[in-house]
């Protein structure tokens, strides 16, 4: 694809410096009606070969935004298979520590069953007849033969906790050869699973390498990111929007209720709109003074740990600016809410990747990006702490990082000044 890019970038560009040429013909002689056919068919390839050009570009863009999403896919089912691992190890250490509790009951059961049968042996299997038969003492007698049925009761009840020990072991053998050939079969999932992100992670990687030598998708990139961002405020605002909206009219059907609630009691009408009144003061009061976010500044955690690498308002190029912070992470590390809100967005946006974004009340918003995969949706609330993403490098990144956006209001402000000074 490369080299057809490169062999259709030699035409235009001599295309393009014949075009001054032919221009200055035209200035300095009499042009014939051949010579403009063939100034004008030379522009006519020129835009032709541009268009070519432009749709080998968005192929590549859409190549590596479902690489992208792919990648997301696949990570989310390697940290599910790696959770289930884990239990698996876990139940499997359990049964190893039962299982040598029992072989311990055994070897005391064994040692107790085996000292019965030593004094049973000691002491004789004819002497209780003998005793009987000689009548030499009926006390004697008596005692001899409660002695004989409680040693033989004792050693009954030892036989039989040895068989029970020994079944346990059994099952418990059984158990753990079911969890090892499942823990097996979990290793060879998450094999095949980590298989898949890898290959997805090449064709992801093979797709960037060629953007980026793509001289076209270089220079188009910084007007593009400046359009990305618009969007994308655009896209949250409008969501905001439609929230409000929804929470409008599920109260104006609220107040409707209300009202013809109140049509039933006329007599209480009064003290019914008193009583809406207030409440409706009330909740104004409450909306007022509940900002849950804004009397947290300089007190938010962090996202994740890692080194700043872009600050806010440092240049991005020579046209934008960071809105945020890009923060270095590794591949796969957990993204953490900084405050309770619900999901208004969570999905794959372009230039930043796949994105979750958070609404905290009183229009106050974060934003996550440039993530590999996400592990709330939209609509979801979330509370200060909750893992919500696992970082990444999506979105065209170079390097594995988290982008941490906080706005007011539609406007970014710098995300520093709200975290707290020690991660």
């Amino acid at each position: 694809m490369l080299n057809l890019f490169y062999s259709n970038q030699r035409g235009p560009l001599k295309q393009l410096l014949c075009i001054p040429f032919l221009v200055a013909i035209l200035f300095s002689h009499q042009i014939s009606a051949a010579d403009l056919n063939n100034l004008q068919r030379q522009i006519k390839q020129s835009k032709q070969t541009k268009s070519e050009q432009q749709k080998q570009q968005q192929q590549l863009e859409e190549q590596l935004s479902a690489s992208d999403q792919a990648i997301a896919k696949a990570s989310l089912q390697v940290n599910q298979t790696k959770k289930m691992i884990d239990d698996k190890r876990n139940a499997l250490i359990t049964l190893q520590q039962e299982t040598k509790q029992l072989e311990d009951d055994k070897k005391k059961q064994q040692t107790l069953l085996e000292q019965q049968l030593i004094s049973a042996y000691m002491t004789g299997q004819n002497d209780l007849i003998k005793l009987m038969l000689n009548q030499e003492d009926l006390s004697k007698v008596i005692r001899a033969k409660s002695y004989y049925y409680y040693l033989n009761e004792a050693r009954l009840e030892s036989i039989e906790a040895l068989h029970s020990t020994q079944q346990k072991l059994d099952k418990n053998a059984s158990q753990q050869a079911a969890a090892l050939t499942s823990l097996e079969s979990l290793y060879q999932e998450q094999k095949q699973t980590q298989a898949t992100v890898n290959n997805q992670r090449s064709k992801r990687d093979q797709a960037l390498r060629e953007l980026k030598q793509d001289i076209n998708y270089q220079n188009a990139k910084i007007a593009e990111l400046a359009n990305s961002e618009k969007a994308l405020r655009a896209r949250i605002k409008k969501a905001a929007e439609d929230r409000k909206k929804r929470q409008l009219a599920a109260a104006k059907a609220k107040a409707a209720q209300e009202r013809k609630n109140r049509a039933k009691a006329q007599a209480q009408a009064a003290q019914e709109r008193e009583k809406i009144a207030q409440a409706e003061a009330a909740a104004r009061n409450k909306a007022k003074n509940n900002s849950k976010l804004a009397g947290l500044k300089g007190k938010l955690p962090w996202p994740i740990q890692g080194k700043v690498l872009h600050r806010f308002g440092s240049a991005r190029s020579s046209q934008v600016t960071w809105k945020g912070i890009a923060i270095a992470a590794n591949e796969g590390e957990k993204v953490r809410a900084v405050a309770t809100g619900r999901v208004l967005f969570a999905g794959y946006f372009k230039g930043y990747g796949m994105v979750i974004a958070l609404d905290h009340s009183d229009n106050y918003i974060t934003l996550y990006g440039y993530n590999e995969t996400l592990l709330q949706k939209a609509g979801d609330v979330v509370f200060q702490g909750d893992a919500i993403a696992l970082a990444g490098h999506s979105g065209g990144q170079d390097r594995n990082s988290l982008y941490f956006e906080l706005s007011h209001k539609g406007k970014a402000e710098d995300p520093l000044r709200w975290l707290t000074r020690s991660k």
